[in-house]
């Protein structure tokens, strides 16, 4: 019994010295035709006071001469690597970029924003001290001069050491918890024991992972200080063509992204170790957005690819799946509309 102990006692201890060598934060960058954005992103982490110990930059099919600048304005950045690789996505660029980092906490910083000087020495440093699973900070909403810049949480007091699923219950019940990953700094141990990683749910891949990490986050504190700028662009790059050279019709991003994430919530909600509050939370959440695929199909500007997706909602019974998660008799009278809508969308289709 006492080798047993005196073994286990040493495992220990080699795991926390092993644990104590490895870098402290890691931040990962995808990029994709950032050279707009690249000196100011690079600039903003130099002046950190708490500068990242490791920066993976995941150049994702750039055009430009994204990763070239990136090396070269970010020499003398510790441990930075650029890593290249075909146009898979935002998602895929970032679970790419977590495979390569080594860091004892891990954050993501798009390539368009940028920090306050403060930021990674507050949240780092508050993981630490309070042995945090996620450090939260909160944020601008920057409209880069067409209207004031705006805060993400405007009235939102420090919480505290609380659970990630009673900050989701708080968050929801106030009906505004925006799913943005970079304002999170993560222990990395708590990443790699659930195995989370970022779907390929493009535009929106925040929203499963998000819920994800927070309802298994066992300490969360978030502190009102504003620690980063999200840039909010007025432009967008045109969309690609409805078929691809094969013929092809193109998968349409948004919607399959609305899709997916409605089927992922509903597979979340039926988790028996989630309070009845949360589950009833997160049905709420996913049947109203749902709902509102049909708008998104119906602002399609190409009529086949419409008819495409809006028979196949119906096809999939999606409507099906919404109304067996409805909340209540306003949610069920929701859900009936949008089909009655779609139903009427996909027959007018036909002629």
């Amino acid at each position: 019994m006492g080798e047993g102990r005196s073994a286990a006692s040493n495992e220990a201890r080699n795991g926390a010295a092993g644990e104590a060598s490895r870098p402290l934060l890691s931040v990962v960058t995808p990029v994709f035709n950032g050279t707009e954005y690249l000196p100011q992103l690079i600039d903003t982490l130099r002046k950190q006071q708490r500068v990242p110990d490791e920066v993976i930059i995941v150049d994702d099919g750039s055009t430009d001469d994204s990763s070239a600048m990136a090396d070269r304005l970010g020499a003398g950045l510790p441990r930075l690597q650029v890593v290249r690789q075909e146009n898979q996505g935002q998602a895929v660029a970032r679970n790419v970029g977590m495979r390569h980092a080594t860091g004892r906490y891990l954050t993501f910083l798009d390539v368009d924003d940028w920090l306050d000087p403060s930021a990674y020495a507050t949240l780092v440093g508050m993981a630490e001290d309070e042995d945090l699973d996620i450090a939260i900070g909160n944020a601008w909403n920057h409209y880069e001069g067409r209207k004031p810049d705006s805060l993400v949480y405007a009235d939102v007091a420090d919480t505290g050491v609380i659970s990630g699923e009673t900050w989701f219950q708080q968050r929801w019940l106030a009906r505004h918890l925006p799913h943005y990953c970079w304002m999170h700094v993560y222990r990395r141990s708590f990443i790699d024991r659930h195995g989370f990683a970022f779907p390929r749910a493009d535009p929106h891949e925040d929203v499963v992972w998000v819920t994800e990490t927070l309802l298994a986050a066992r300490r969360l504190h978030y502190v009102p200080k504003p620690l980063y700028w999200y840039r909010k662009k007025l432009t967008y790059p045109l969309p690609p063509p409805v078929f691809a050279p094969d013929g092809k019709l193109r998968r349409h991003k948004t919607v399959e992204a609305t899709m997916h994430n409605a089927r992922a919530l509903s597979e979340i909600a039926k988790r028996g170790t989630l309070q009845p509050l949360t589950r009833e939370l997160i049905r709420r959440e996913f049947v109203n957005g749902g709902c509102l695929i049909v708008r998104q199909i119906r602002r399609l500007p190409d009529r086949v690819q419409r008819k495409h997706y809006m028979n196949r909602i119906l096809q999939e019974r999606f409507f099906h799946l919404l109304w067996d998660n409805a909340a209540g008799l306003s949610q069920y009278w929701r859900v009936f509309r949008f089909h009655v809508l779609a139903c009427a969308l996909a027959l007018a289709a036909r002629f």
